[in-house]
């Protein structure tokens, strides 16, 4: 395999490896971050590709670095994933199968989604009074928005790239390391900062894979609303203190200092409380899904925590989940099969673990119109040639131009009789266009039809849908724009639960908390304000 550029596009840095990947082992020629632009970057999802990619393309410059096929990594929520089992067929047949029963993996409208695969294993079974076993095929199926497919074309193109593909960050971790994790039951846990994937892996085969909407920007944020830690810090310059000075204490609740210390001394122990009480949530899904893994495999105990991402960054950060979790938690700091550059030194391991096995699986969530630009490009040769001999040609053909005068000038006089004669067409296309016009004052007619309760109608449907039944709405109102309402649940973890089902809707745009009230009987009662995504259009008649 020829030289590639693997990249990975996070919230806070963009991280680009250049790789050759031969077998089971790969070298890598050239790592480094690039911070990226607060913004740019939301949910996986590149926002600004243009000021992005010319940012990459001056850096790749600068390193001189010339390679041109890039192979995109991205974790974005908004790709779905699921677990599947399909008969065991020849492997140029599984694509076809997933995309005829994709509605039944995934609620979507396929149209608007890129289908991918990896083979988890292929698993033999004997069905009862069967003698033989039959062969079945254990996928882990991606589907993701074709948006996100054509922002990063865009991205690729900004930068002077050649896109090759786009692979899920979670299938490109797993096969990174798995040659580490061939034997017992392991946690990789990777921590951005806006969000967090865990991969649980065991005897080398893909267990448990899920994604929570926890990093590490309520800690940043934490930092930012301190003085203590600096004025006016920007989200890079929080994240720099947290790397660099001790932000966090090493367990949730500790007991502040008995001896007497000064107001500074004890304002700083404060912040630092808080800085450390902001990651609460974020410990409690690891540990949640640590749990709801041991149940279903009573059987298995973890053999080690291993953390990358920009999470491992985070000075602190291991001792307290080490702390919480009741086990070790280290930095993944190598990979067996993959070693970086002495030209890298400065750089990590465990910050690169995305972008060392790009389209190993074969997952590829590259839209297929995209992927026939590079067959477009390479047809431009034979496309010179044809120029070349439609030339000569056009040479030849003007010589016989005057042979064909008198034959054209007959041709026009017939072309002209025949407006002449169908004139009366052109009453036809007046009423046409008058028609059409009519229709058009119609239809923006019908827009203003809509009302508030447009939006509430997919919003209750969800509610139904998604949410818990042990949840108790006690108020509730709505606009043409936004709905709020309170809701009582029955504990904190469940009112987080809640919220984070909420930012799930479709039908809601923003979901904000404006209060949480614990009762005495331990239930939670909490106010929340959402945002439609569709709402009622603004009336501006008065205008």
């Amino acid at each position: 395999m020829a030289k590639i550029l693997s990249i990975e596009v996070e919230a806070s840095q963009v991280r680009v490896a250049e790789i050759e990947v031969r077998g089971k082992k790969g070298r890598i020629y050239n790592c480094f971050c690039i911070p990226a632009p607060q913004g740019a970057v939301e949910d996986g999802q590149i926002r600004d590709t243009k000021s992005l990619g010319e940012v990459l393309k001056e850096e790749l410059s600068q390193r001189k670095i010339k390679t041109k096929k890039v192979y995109f990594a991205t974790g974005s929520t908004r790709i779905a994933s699921r677990e599947v089992r399909i008969p065991f067929v020849k492997a140029n047949r599984i694509q076809s199968i997933i995309e005829a029963n994709a509605t039944d993996y995934f609620p979507i409208d396929v149209s608007k989604y890129v289908l991918s695969y990896s083979v988890i294993d292929v698993e033999s079974q004997k069905a009862e009074g069967e003698k033989e076993e039959t062969k079945q095929y254990h996928l882990m199926v991606y589907a993701a928005p074709k948006a996100i497919s054509a922002a990063y074309a865009e991205f690729a193109e900004n930068a002077g790239l050649t896109m090759t593909g786009i692979t899920y960050t979670g299938d490109s971790i797993y096969h990174s390391v798995r040659g580490e994790y061939a034997k017992g039951t392991h946690i990789l846990v990777k921590i951005e900062l806006k969000g967090t994937s865990i991969t649980i892996i065991r005897d080398g085969e893909l267990a448990l894979q899920r994604n929570i909407n926890y990093g590490v920007d309520s800690a940043v944020e934490t930092v930012r609303a301190f003085p203590e830690f600096g004025d006016r810090l920007d989200v890079n310059e929080a994240l720099e203190v947290l790397c660099s000075r001790k932000c966090i204490n090493s367990a949730l609740d500790m007991e502040p200092a008995e001896e007497a210390v000064s107001d500074e001394a004890r304002m700083m122990e404060t912040a630092r409380a808080e800085v450390t009480e902001s990651l609460r949530y974020l410990i409690g899904n690891i540990s949640r899904i640590m749990d709801y893994f041991i149940s279903r495999h009573t059987d298995a105990m973890f053999e080690s925590i291993d953390c990358c991402g920009l999470g491992a960054e985070v000075k602190g950060l291991m001792q307290l989940l080490s702390n919480e979790l009741g086990q070790q938690v280290n930095v993944l700091d190598k990979l067996e099969n993959f070693a970086l550059p002495v030209s890298a030194q400065d750089e990590d391991a465990y910050l690169y673990a995305a972008v060392l096995a790009p389209g190993t699986s074969g997952v590829n969530l590259m839209e297929k119109i995209s992927r026939k630009k590079k067959e477009k490009k390479d047809t431009l040769s034979g496309a010179i040639i044809i120029f070349a001999v439609g030339t000569v040609a056009g040479v030849v053909l003007t010589a016989a131009g005057y042979a064909n005068r008198i034959y054209q000038q007959h041709e026009q006089d017939r072309l002209n009789q025949r407006i002449t004669e169908e004139s009366s067409i052109e009453d036809i296309y007046n009423a046409y266009n008058n028609a059409k016009s009519q229709y058009d004052n119609y239809e923006n007619m019908y827009q203003y039809t809509n009302t508030p309760n447009e939006g509430l109608k997919n919003f209750i449907e969800e509610m139904e849908e998604k949410m818990p039944s042990d949840i108790t709405v006690e108020s509730f109102s709505s606009t043409g724009t936004q709905v709020s309402f309170s809701m009582r649940v029955t504990s904190k973890s469940a009112a987080a639960n809640a919220i984070m089902q909420l930012r799930t809707f479709e039908s809601l745009a923003t979901v904000t908390t404006t209060g949480i009230d614990e009762s005495e009987d331990g239930t939670v009662s909490l106010s929340v304000l959402c945002t439609y995504s569709d709402p009622a259009p603004l009336d501006t008649s008065a205008e």
